[in-house]
């Protein structure tokens, strides 16, 4: 072959279909030879050292420009990706006007400030945005379609999202169903928890369960239901996100004419209210809410049966200390930084997954579940040099002194083993060494 641009020698390759020790070579940006033999010659060669070479992570859920401005958030959160080896982020945008009006702006944002590349779904608002939907997918590319569905009650909500009902969805799922677009659920039945909310709240408990007691987990597999039942009826594409209860996974086995994808969070999979109360306090306060290990446990056993297809962070930027006030504390918590690194300590290391199991739910099958995996999501030929150098047996006590991004996140405290030492991103080495390298690439990505 020509000379390469890069090639990464000496290192644990995990392919879409195996694993070998080996090198990958990287020509304008993109993979352009695998092999386990001699590496071709190439202007730059980075001696992996042994360590394992994973794909970018494909990063389904976060948000941002919630609590920071749109631009400080996107250079602040691809930042902290990038050190964790997330190469590509999939925010859930949204605003109250058109976003035909808005949406050229966060392109230019992402060109000149994100180190990731981005793929945006949009959060439905108003009935304005459903109709514009069409619109959307045409102009934009834009693929996935957000329902907060936690907001048909006024009185548990906490962010400035219109309330939704069923309705919206009915006319969402419609909408997207005429080009095979994905309805993206937050599963919650709120119109119960308007009611368990206030009776746990009363008792004045501040411990990181009463959270979890407050909205139950019942309220999630209800929605689940209803959702599947509308998905059938329109024929659309429907996604559950972050789902918190193993219990939906059994739930989305009783709909097989037009199945629910699942989405779960590292979260769930690694941070549980009855161990980590104590130690993250008000941090973990999200929703859904965190749930025990034994439903942990059964979400990991989803993942590695295929029952749940992928797993996200629902990252959103914001300081939090364990000792804030819970009923008072921001729901959600910074966390995209942490993710790799917890899904190997958690997941490879304990068993729970194999390597190429967590490159199937944490690379290829979103890329592939958002229609850009005929550029992300794998060590391929033709595919964008999108890579990340892992040292399996790091070993880091999780806290802001310990990380680049700074934040107090769910794994604060935890020790966590298997860290990045350098990510690349499109051919090009982005962060090494503790320090982002050179500067931002990212671009706004088309689903396909």
């Amino acid at each position: 072959m020509p000379r390469a641009d890069l090639v990464i020698r000496d290192c644990l390759v995990v392919a879409p279909e195996t694993t070998f020790r080996g090198w990958v070579a990287v020509r304008e940006g993109r993979i352009a030879a695998v092999g386990d033999g001699d590496p071709p010659p190439a202007e730059e060669a980075i001696d992996g050292g042994g360590h394992v070479l994973l794909p970018g992570r494909v990063e389904p859920h976060i948000h941002l420009g919630v609590h920071y401005p749109f631009d400080v958030d996107v250079e602040q959160t691809s930042a902290s990706a990038v050190a964790g080896g997330t190469t590509v982020m999939m925010p859930h945008n949204r605003a109250k006007v058109s976003y035909l009006e808005v949406y050229p702006r966060w392109e230019h944002v992402v060109a000149a400030r994100s180190y990731c590349d981005v793929v945006v779904h949009l959060q439905i608002q108003n009935r304005q945005h459903i109709d514009e939907i069409p619109l959307y997918r045409e102009r934009f590319g834009v693929l996935c379609y957000k329902l907060h569905l936690d907001y048909r009650a006024k009185a548990v909500a906490e962010l400035d999202i219109e309330p939704l009902d069923d309705g919206d969805a009915y006319l969402t799922m419609q909408q997207c169903a005429r080009f095979d677009g994905l309805c993206a659920l937050h599963c919650e039945d709120v119109e119960i928890v308007r009611y368990t909310l206030p009776a746990v709240q009363l008792s004045g408990r501040q411990d990181l369960q009463a959270w979890t007691d407050a909205r139950p987990a019942f309220c999630e597999v209800a929605d689940i239901h209803t959702m599947a039942y509308l998905s059938e009826v329109t024929g659309c594409r429907a996604i559950v996100l972050h789902m918190a209860a193993a219990d939906g996974i059994d739930a989305a086995r009783k709909w097989v004419r037009r199945p629910l994808i699942l989405e779960t969070l590292v979260q769930f999979l690694t941070v549980f209210p009855e161990e980590a109360g104590p130690r993250i306090g008000a941090i973990g306060k999200m929703n859904p809410p965190l749930r025990d290990r034994a439903n942990g446990e059964r979400l990991w056993a989803g993942l590695r049966s295929g029952a749940i297809a992928t797993v996200g962070t629902d990252h959103i930027s914001c300081e939090k200390n364990e000792t804030d006030n819970l009923w008072r504390a921001t729901a959600g918590m910074p966390g995209i930084e942490v993710a790799l690194p917890l899904l190997l300590s958690e997941g490879v290391h304990k068993g729970r997954l194999t390597l190429q199991d967590l490159v199937r739910v944490a690379c290829l099958n979103p890329a592939r579940l958002y229609h850009i995996d005929d550029r992300k999501g794998s060590i391929a030929v033709g595919k964008d040099a999108d890579l990340v150098l892992v040292d399996m047996y790091e070993e880091r006590v999780v806290s802001p002194g310990t990380t680049f991004s700074k934040w107090k996140t769910p794994a604060h405290g935890m020790a966590v083993r298997g860290w990045p030492k350098l990510t690349i991103k499109g051919g090009r080495v982005v962060f090494r060494n503790g320090e982002i390298v050179g500067p931002p690439t990212g671009r706004i990505l088309r689903s396909y």
